[in-house]
């Protein structure tokens, strides 16, 4: 594997093939994401937790937990139908058969959360894993 992270950018375009109409962006985290004005209706991904298991020869398994943080303006109408969409976009889905197991959902360390600029986040986290080669 040549890309430690790239299953994010498989995440990222699945999410824009399937939501049209939503903008889909990657971040480092929550704590960088920049609030604007016309951020929502949005999806942003980041990495949220990395474990690496016992090395084996000379490989790793590695699970990954990808959070697909869903933003929206008004949480009554909105956020449901976006949630479901994206959840069903991504349970089940494996981005590469060779290298990563299907994602399936699992609980995030971040809860729903409200901005006083009147946005809302929905916290959806997926996990899957892959064998990482230490040597090729």
């Amino acid at each position: 594997m040549q890309n430690y992270l790239q299953v994010e950018g498989l995440i990222v375009q699945r999410l824009k093939d399937q939501l049209e109409g939503i903008r889909v962006l990657s971040s480092w985290g929550v704590p960088v994401i920049r609030e604007e004005p016309d951020l929502p209706p949005t999806v942003i991904i980041f990495l949220e937790e990395d474990k690496p298991g016992p090395i084996q020869g000379n490989q790793q398994k590695v699970e990954q937990t990808w959070l697909c943080l869903v933003v929206v303006r008004d949480a009554e109408t909105d956020a449901g139908a976006l949630i479901s969409r994206v959840i069903n976009t991504v349970v089940g889905w494996t981005p590469d058969r060779t290298l990563f197991k299907p994602f399936q959902r699992t609980a995030s360390a971040y809860s729903p959360d409200y901005s006083p600029n009147g946005i809302f986040y929905f916290p959806l986290a997926f996990e899957t894993s892959f064998l990482f080669k230490t040597t090729e």
